[in-house]
Parts: C-alpha cells; sequence; structure tokens
C-alpha cells in the first residue's frame, strides 16, 4: 500500500523547488531585460532608416504611437506635411477640421468626400514596404510609459482604464522630414510590472542622433536646450 509523503519529505520538496526557482529567476529576469532592449532598439534603428529614406524619397514619414495597445505603425505623407508647435495650436486646428467635418454626412464620409479634410495634415498613409520598418508591438512584458513631443506639451502616457471607444486611444504622432531633420521625441519602454525598470529612446531634432539609455529623460529643465517648435510647424 502506498503511503503519503512525510512532512520531512514535503518541507524537502518545497526547499528543492524553492531552490529551482531562485537559480531561475535571474534567468528569466534577464530574457524580460533583453526583450525590453531589443523592442527599444529596434525602434532606434527604425528612426535612422526612415532618416534616410525621407531624405532619398523626398517624403515625410512619421510613427504612430497607440500607448494602450503597445504599438507604433509607419505612414508616409507629402513632404510638405506640416505639425503643430505646441498643444494650443493641435488643439484649435482640431476644433476647425470637426467643424468643416459637420458638413458632411456619415454616407458622404464614407464615400471619400471629406478625405480633403480628413488628410488635411499632409494625407499621411500606411507604409506598404517589403524589408523595411513598417511598426511593431511591444513584446507581453514590457509597455510604453510615455512618449512625449513638443507638440503635445507633456509626455502622454497610456489610459488607467481602457476607454470605450478606440477614438479616445491615446495615439502620439513623430515625423521624420525629407530634410534629415526629426520632431525632438522621447519615448520610455518599460517592465509592464517595474515601471522604473526600462530603456528610453530619445531623438534629437536637428542633428538627427538617436539614444538608446536605461536613464529615464526628465521632461523639464534639462531640456531647455531643444526648441519650443519643431522644425518644420504650423
Amino acid at each position: 500500500m502506498r503511503r503519503g509523503m512525510s512532512l520531512i519529505e514535503m518541507l524537502v520538496v518545497m526547499a528543492v523547488v524553492a531552490v529551482v526557482i531562485a537559480a531561475g529567476a535571474p534567468a528569466l529576469s534577464s530574457v524580460f531585460d533583453l526583450q525590453q532592449r531589443g523592442a527599444a532598439k529596434t525602434l532606434a534603428e527604425a528612426y535612422k532608416l526612415l532618416q534616410t529614406e525621407a531624405m532619398l524619397r523626398n517624403v515625410t514619414f512619421r510613427i504612430v504611437y497607440n500607448l494602450d495597445r503597445g504599438t507604433w505603425a509607419v505612414e508616409v505623407g507629402d513632404p510638405s506635411a506640416l505639425i503643430f508647435s505646441d498643444p494650443d495650436a493641435r488643439e484649435a486646428w482640431d476644433k476647425e477640421q470637426r467643424q468643416k467635418l459637420k458638413a458632411f454626412t456619415k454616407k458622404d464620409i464614407e464615400q471619400g468626400k471629406a478625405d480633403d479634410i480628413l488628410n488635411s495634415d499632409g494625407k499621411f498613409g500606411g507604409l506598404q514596404t517589403s524589408g523595411f520598418p513598417t511598426g511593431g508591438t511591444l513584446p507581453s512584458t514590457c509597455k510604453f510609459a510615455y512618449v512625449y513631443t513638443p507638440q503635445y506639451g507633456g509626455p502622454v502616457t497610456p489610459s488607467e482604464k481602457p476607454p470605450k471607444d478606440q477614438e479616445d486611444e491615446p495615439v502620439v504622432y513623430s515625423h521624420i522630414f525629407p530634410d534629415g531633420t526629426m520632431e525632438f521625441t522621447v519615448v520610455r519602454i518599460v517592465d509592464i510590472d517595474d515601471p522604473a525598470d526600462g530603456y528610453t529612446v530619445e531623438v534629437e531634432p536637428f542633428s538627427g542622433e538617436v539614444k538608446l539609455d536605461t536613464e529615464e529623460t526628465e521632461i523639464g529643465a534639462d531640456l531647455a536646450w531643444i526648441p519650443s517648435e519643431a522644425p518644420t510647424s504650423r
């Protein structure tokens, strides 16, 4: 007849399990760190490739960040595409566009009759190019802590609670221009369980240098050297 485990045997088993978990924890942590770094490095490399392509093709690229979904996507637009220098300018323009759209019915919009208004920010569209970075999704172990560009006035963070409407999801645009300049952008990618652990991608506007660091960039006094307006503004 098979007997049950004694208390001593159970304690031995628990001790062995604890040792195995403790031994595996550093390796697991290392894997998560590699995933964070890999996601940040991929993004940094995409900026450099887009900078070169923007000059060669004479187009403006923008990276569209959806902070709630942990995604980024590349769109291409006219070389004359402009951006906003501050939140007030963006809000005024959005209000103007909403007012114009009121003249169209839902059917008109579906038929494309309002496309000139909907695409008046530079007629950006999805990028369909093989072998070229078109976007990505962060690993499940990572998330965007925030994305910052001057046109939003401050770091844009994910929603505390998922919004009901997709239109309310926090989205940030970061632009790369055909003259080789880029919109100053700071992207912070962190461990989903430890916001203090992560990587920062910082894009300098005029030099086009893209920095990758574990330290978090302080949005404020430390960025006093950054111009109040982007290289090209509305």
